[in-house]
């Protein structure tokens, strides 16, 4: 299978919505198709026609430590993990949101890492439905990911998405089929939302495949979008008015060149000062019937002729060991980090070569990295909104398609703040205060438990009982 490549939306689905009568605004695929070639390290600064001959004279590039990629999963790390939590104070809403995407966090982890890196990022919602009998009622939602190379925004309010166009491969009665799929309201003052689907042969883009697997027009019945971008928290500079957003590299990508010559250097000096052992030839095995050296027997066969000596005709025996400059290097790519660290949003000094990536506590991060506070903070109010509107529309539209009424719309992001908020240091800083008097027990089991502020002064009358004397 060939490798995966992101070169901006197809020029096919862009010339059959041009056909359909709409107005593709695929205005960033230059842009996304450069962040993509950092993040794979896949363009002409990586490109090399220097030879590796330590191991059999093949092509060796420019050597990389996918500074772009590291970003890129740092942020998305940062900003969603496993103690995410999407919820609702709504019972029927949390136990859908639960029950159909109880998972999602951990799936999408790796999905929101190439939103990061690309710029954009989208979920769309399936509903699972056909032509062959299939009633509304039998409606569930199913969420599809797509990469920047897969979105094109068709109409905009501002920067906010109305409708988009969204490309990918599926798989109908055994057969990989492209799928272009518009997302729209359809009706006066924005109506109801439409899934319009058009499948096409791999090779052949002309006209649509005709089946009876996909309705190919789906009202969903909800006036709540049924897609949902997700971007960082960065101003598109490129382009005014558009839902697309930018790289978290995009500011930092002559930072990345420093990191990976620095790293290529350090390679290479690694090769170039391997010790080497050079001997006179007459103190060289040879073979009885040839008379050729036999060098297979040295240490790896580092051993090397001499150059004859037109001085004395006599060359002693010295071993070739030049210092690998081992600590200029580590501190050329921890220096080249700090300055990626500081250009892509975490402040100086998060990332580093010599010690572990990553600061996760407010205790690990330095007073002054208030940059990576701010950041992540944008980060997750941006990501939160996008993950509302996804699924506020999603269980519209499902509730919709099925002729209930649902009671709330409203959906909750809540965050892991480790990284601005100490949570073992508030804990000890609570006991502290309670010890001391300064406040009430039961508050702890309250903040820290979720428990309700009666159950949790139960809790604590009870285990501060003292037992009545006889």
């Amino acid at each position: 299978m060939a490798d995966k490549r992101v070169d901006g939306f197809p020029g096919w689905a862009v010339t059959a919505l041009r056909r359909m009568g709409y107005r593709p605004g695929n205005v960033m695929d230059e842009h996304v198709k450069a962040w993509w070639s950092w993040y794979q390290v896949d363009n002409d600064f990586y490109a090399s026609d220097r030879l590796d001959t330590g191991r059999g004279g093949s092509p060796e590039g420019h050597l990389s430590l996918r500074p772009a990629r590291m970003v890129a999963e740092e942020w998305a790390s940062l900003v969603m993990d496993e103690k995410t939590v999407i919820a609702s104070e709504d019972d029927p809403l949390n136990s859908w949101l639960d029950e159909r995407f109880g998972d999602f966090v951990g799936t999408e982890a790796d999905h929101l890492a190439l939103a990061f890196a690309l710029g954009t990022g989208a979920w769309s919602c399936d509903f699972g439905l056909t032509t062959d009998g299939e009633t509304l009622e039998d409606a569930m939602v199913r969420l599809s990911w797509h990469d920047a190379g897969g979105i094109c925004p068709l109409l905009s309010d501002v920067d906010s998405s109305v409708s988009c166009a969204f490309v990918d491969t599926v798989l109908v009665g055994g057969v990989l089929l492209d799928r272009l799929q518009v997302h729209e309201p359809v009706g006066e003052t924005r109506g109801t939302y439409h899934v319009r689907t058009w499948l096409f042969g791999r090779r052949n883009h002309q006209v649509p495949v005709a089946t009876d697997s996909v309705l190919p027009d789906l009202d969903t019945g909800s006036t709540l979008p049924t897609y949902a971008l997700v971007r960082p928290a960065i101003s598109n500079t490129y382009q005014d008015a558009c839902p697309l957003g930018v790289s978290v590299y995009d500011d930092g990508i002559d930072a990345i060149k420093c990191v990976d010559e620095a790293f290529d250097r350090s390679y290479w000096m690694l090769r170039l000062c391997q010790p080497r052992v050079i001997v006179d030839e007459s103190g060289l095995m040879r073979d009885p019937k040839t008379g050729e050296p036999l060098l297979g027997d040295t240490i790896d066969q580092k051993m090397f002729r001499p150059v004859r000596s037109t001085i004395d005709g006599k060359s002693p025996m010295t071993v070739y060991a030049p210092p690998l400059g081992a600590d200029e290097s580590d501190a050329a790519i921890n220096s080249a980090l700090s300055l990626l660290s500081a250009k892509c949003g975490f402040g100086p000094n998060y990332l580093s070569y010599s010690r572990q990536q990553g600061l996760r506590t407010a205790t690990e991060v330095s007073s002054d990295n208030s940059q990576l506070f701010r950041t992540v903070r944008k980060h997750e109010q941006g990501v939160g909104e996008s993950l509302r509107r996804l699924f506020s529309g999603a269980y519209s539209a499902e509730c919709a398609l099925r002729g209930i009424v649902p009671s709330s719309l409203d959906v909750d992001v809540r965050w892991d703040d480790s990284i601005v908020e100490d949570t073992a240091t508030e804990r000890a800083l609570m006991k502290d205060d309670i010890s001391r008097g300064l406040a009430p027990a039961w508050l702890y089991p309250v903040r820290y438990y979720g428990m309700d502020e009666a159950s949790a002064k139960a809790l604590v009358g009870s285990q501060q009982a003292v037992p009545e004397e006889a």
